[in-house]
């Protein structure tokens, strides 16, 4: 890949360059470049093609004007082809007689920008090397942008790091939270295969998983690692973790496909949930695969009020979700998706494998339970 040089430097060799004129007949070099000179350009000139090949080497030259028969055995197609392979960024306008039209046509087919018929006006000169230079200066401006925006994404990378390290440092808050994030991100990595996701879709998910909690950094350690079940104030607290989330990622253009995940995954089918109290449909689908990742992982891990909740149990309960808070096509497909996945089970330890949903059937959701769900689910 090519070094992109920067901004400023563009327009540095913008001011410093030189036009070029190539032509065997003196008189017309010295009128072509006198004319540019009063313009304002740094104009070079050269009676063959070795000492041009030898100015191009030496200076920065922007724009090349080119006879199209310089001297014997000479010719301008011979340098255009040159330049065509080793500055495509250099408009060459060829300089041609009357009767070296076809050959100029030819020219154009090979590259260059444009011709100029013997003997022209110094105003179509003018305006045909002002052309080029609005082009040069374009494609420039172009690049300066394609560098800028590299920039922005580099900078947007680098913040998308920092909001992974700051979910680990969210994780390491509280000993019962250690890995939270990680482990709904695999989840949900998990939930997207099984539902037929793309790849790229996936990652999406487990990045959105890696990042739902994002907006913890702003709720207390004492409410995070509390023992035992939070009060109606420490609850308000805790649910403002969604829109700070949101509010960290909204300035960061290329996550802008994540806000959804990290600012809906705690809403519900029955629009109950918060902090929008959206409903059904209004909740898009990789919220909800966010959703019950986050949910299966904190009823199946420890937590500073309860053990984690046995596989069979952990089963029934997220069934007993199912039609009212989560859709309940999907608790059965994670469900499914879930078995005999080792990062699934509780605490790790190996267990009896999931029954379909025919054989188990929904289960009541024990009291202490549809609490984890609500409180600690997060």
């Amino acid at each position: 890949m090519s070094t992109l040089v920067t901004p400023r430097s563009d327009w540095q060799d913008l001011e410093r360059s030189a036009i070029l004129v190539v032509d065997d007949e003196a008189g017309i070099r010295e009128v072509v470049s006198r004319c540019l000179e009063l313009d304002g350009h740094r104009v070079l000139q050269a009676p063959d093609l070795p000492t041009a090949r030898e100015l191009l080497r030496q200076h920065d030259v922007l724009v090349v004007l080119c006879d199209l028969t310089i001297g014997p055995g000479q010719n301008g197609l011979d340098l255009l082809s040159e330049l065509a392979e080793q500055r495509v960024d250099l408009d060459v306008l060829i300089m041609t007689a009357n009767s070296d039209v076809p050959s100029a046509v030819e020219a154009l087919k090979r590259g260059a920008y444009d011709y100029l018929c013997k003997p022209f006006p110094l105003e179509v000169l003018r305006a045909a090397v002002s052309r080029a230079l609005e082009r040069r200066r374009l494609r420039l401006k172009a690049r300066m942008l394609e560098v800028l925006e590299n920039r922005r994404l580099a900078d947007e990378e680098n913040l998308e790091q920092f909001l992974v390290s700051m979910a680990n440092v969210i994780d390491a808050k509280s000993r019962f939270t250690a890995k939270h994030s990680l482990r709904v991100s695999e989840l949900a990595r998990l939930f997207g295969e099984a539902l037929g996701y793309d790849p790229g879709r996936c990652e999406l998910v487990a990045l959105g998983g890696r990042l739902h909690d994002i907006g913890k950094l702003g709720t207390p350690d004492a409410i995070l690692d509390k023992p035992g079940p939070l009060t109606r104030e420490e609850f308000a607290i805790m649910q403002l973790h969604p829109v700070i989330g949101d509010e960290l990622l909204a300035p960061i253009k290329n996550l802008a496909a994540l806000r959804p995940m990290v600012r809906w995954h705690h809403e519900s089918l029955d629009g109950q949930g918060y902090p929008d109290r959206l409903a059904g449909h209004e909740i898009p689908e990789e919220a909800w695969v966010v959703k019950v990742a986050d949910y299966w992982e904190a009823i199946t891990a420890m937590r500073p009020y309860r053990d984690p909740m046995p596989l069979e149990k952990a089963v029934s309960c997220l069934r007993g979700e199912a039609g009212t808070h989560i859709p309940r096509e999907l608790v059965e497909t994670f469900l499914t998706a879930i078995q005999h996945a080792p990062l699934a089970l509780p605490s790790g330890r190996a267990t009896t494998p999931v029954a379909p949903a025919a054989a188990a059937g929904p289960a009541p959701i024990p009291p202490s339970a549809g609490s984890a769900g609500a409180t600690a689910a997060s």
